[in-house]
């Protein structure tokens, strides 16, 4: 089944300085936002396939969803969403999320889902280069990163607006290459 994948992941969620009850307030506030944001941007929430990660999730759409809607218009909403939340919260509080999308063909098992564009999806997550990005944007409260492929196919498309998008070095684990970097527009150009 080819699908839109979203994996998403709460920034320094294992700070020491965090105990369970920021821990639950982190998760309550990225779930709130998630399904907030997917249907503000109309996508369907409860009929896509979610995994817990403990510190994040793992988001499939189903596979009439255009990719490009997973892009900018999620962004722009999970970031103002964000944006209301953490301006109230103190560093413990506050939540800064990490999100990659990627596109393709997975699998459905007795135990969940599997395929390399997951793999893929994962590595762009947990890239360092990625993190590092997020950490030099102190002020922003999302950073997107859209797989390479994803990012040719929604340029092509005119779906997108281009120069919002930077293209990033991925290294993580067996995967090396190029990503597209997305911060809030205040952010985007390091200023």
């Amino acid at each position: 089944m080819h699908t839109t994948l979203i994996g998403v992941d709460i920034s320094r969620f294992g700070d020491h300085r965090r105990d369970d009850d920021a821990h639950r307030l982190l998760r309550k506030h990225m779930y709130q936002h998630l399904q907030e944001a997917f249907k503000t941007s109309r996508l369907p929430w409860t009929a896509c396939y979610t995994e817990d990660r403990g510190d994040g999730a793992l988001i499939i759409t189903p596979p009439e969803i255009p990719p490009t809607d997973a892009m900018d218009p999620l962004a722009h909403h999970l970031t103002a969403l964000l944006r209301r939340t953490n301006r109230l919260a103190n560093d413990l509080g506050r939540l800064r999320l990490r999100m990659a999308v990627h596109a393709g063909a997975i699998e459905h098992d007795d135990h969940g889902v599997l395929g390399q564009p997951l793999i893929h999806l994962f590595r762009l997550l947990e890239a360092p280069t990625f993190k590092q990005h997020l950490d030099q944007a102190p002020d922003a409260d999302l950073a997107m990163l859209v797989s390479q492929e994803l990012y040719q196919h929604a340029a092509e498309t005119g779906l997108i607006n281009r120069a919002a998008y930077r293209p990033i070095t991925v290294r993580h684990k067996e995967t090396q290459g190029c990503g597209y970097l997305w911060l809030p527009p205040a952010y985007a150009t390091g200023r």
